[in-house]
Formats: structure tokens, sequence, C-alpha cells
């Protein structure tokens, strides 16, 4: 073997193995940092739905309720609401204030004793939800179905 056909060969050196394996591994620990980072979030978003959805379930039940309250009688409706909230019948995650809205429309705690609305907040990993109970319905009106 001539000396001009050893350095005619075609390959890698060891160091250029060497080399290219540590910057793989830095790559790799790089991307395994963000995945790891993102795994961990995805657990959470699924974990937000589910709270929604728990909410949402909890809210049809409450709007149902008070269907079927202000059927059988509109003018207690709103009140017999706000004790099952305060009682806790709905669970801790649930709140009911009396408010109104001023000239501005800006949400006011009704102090006035009018009770004409009911806010609703059920307290959901996510986004709260929220719902508005009137007294709009007299006593002559159709019950409304559910």
């Amino acid at each position: 073997m001539t000396l001009e056909r050893l350095h005619d060969a075609r390959g890698f050196t060891l160091i250029e193995v060497i080399i290219t394996v540590i910057a793989m591994a830095i790559v790799g620990a790089i991307f395994a940092n963000f995945m790891g980072y993102g795994m961990s979030r995805t657990v959470r978003s699924v974990e937000m739905v589910k709270g929604e959805a728990d909410a949402e379930r909890l809210m049809d039940r409450i709007i149902a309720d008070y269907v079927f309250k202000i059927n059988a009688d509109s003018a207690t409706a709103l009140g017999l609401m706000k004790t099952d909230v305060d009682n806790g019948v709905y669970g801790p995650i649930v709140s009911a204030t009396f408010i109104t809205f001023d000239s501005g429309g800006n949400q006011i705690t009704d102090s006035g004793g009018l009770n004409r609305t009911l806010k609703i907040s059920i307290a959901a990993s996510g986004n709260d939800i929220v719902a508005l109970l009137t007294r709009s319905r007299s006593s002559s009106s159709p019950a409304v179905a559910f």
C-alpha cells in the first residue's frame, strides 16, 4: 500500500464521530427539555377542560332547578335559589349574589332590596361560569319547558 492510497481512504475520524455524538446529545437534551415542559402542560389542559365540563353540568342542574321553581311560583323562585346556594346545595364552588345595574350599565350589588337579578357564579378550574337569573315572568306567563 502506498502512502498516497492511505490518505485517500473515505470515512470519519474518531474526533469527528465524538464531536457529532456530543452535538447530538446537546440538541437531544434541549429537545427533551422543551418536550417535557409541553407534556406537563398537556395534563393541565385536560384538567381545565374536565373542570369546565363539570361546571357546565352543574350550571345545567342549577338552571333546571330554577326553571322548576319559577314554574311553581315566579315570585319566590330567585329567593329559593339564593337560599339553596347559600346552604351549599350545589357545593362550595357556587356563589350567588343579588345584583342590579346603574345608569351606566355597571354591575352593583343590589342594596335596594329589589332582588330581581341573581348572579350565579361557579368557580371552575380554568374559567369561571356565570349566569344571570331574572324575575321577568308574571304569574299569568305560561310554564317554561326545560
